[in-house]
C-alpha cells in the first residue's frame, strides 16, 4: 500500500481517487487527509508518484501542484506563487 498526503489537494481529491483507481486497476481508500493505494506490497511508491504526476499534467495543475516521494509516503504540496 502506497500512502498519499493529499492535505493541500482539497477540489481534486475524488478526481485523483477515481483516476487512480482506473489507471492502476487498484482500491484506493481516502481516510481524512491520506489516500491510501492498493493493498500492502501490491503498488511501488515510484509508479503510484508517476501517475499522480500524470493526472496534475493531464488537469494543467503540474504548475500548481509538486508531488515529492518521501521515505514513507508520497506528499503533494502547493507550490508558492
Amino acid at each position: 500500500m502506497v500512502s498519499i498526503d493529499v492535505d493541500e489537494l482539497k477540489d481534486e481529491r475524488s478526481s485523483l481517487q477515481e483516476f487512480l483507481e482506473k489507471k492502476l486497476s487498484v482500491k484506493v481508500k481516502v481516510e481524512g487527509n491520506v489516500m491510501n493505494v492498493g493493498s500492502e506490497g501490491e503498488m511501488s511508491r515510484g509508479k503510484v508518484k508517476d501517475y499522480v504526476e500524470r493526472f496534475f499534467y493531464r488537469k494543467g495543475l503540474s504548475d500548481t501542484y509538486v508531488v515529492k516521494s518521501l521515505k514513507d509516503e508520497i506528499k503533494i504540496v502547493k507550490k508558492k506563487t
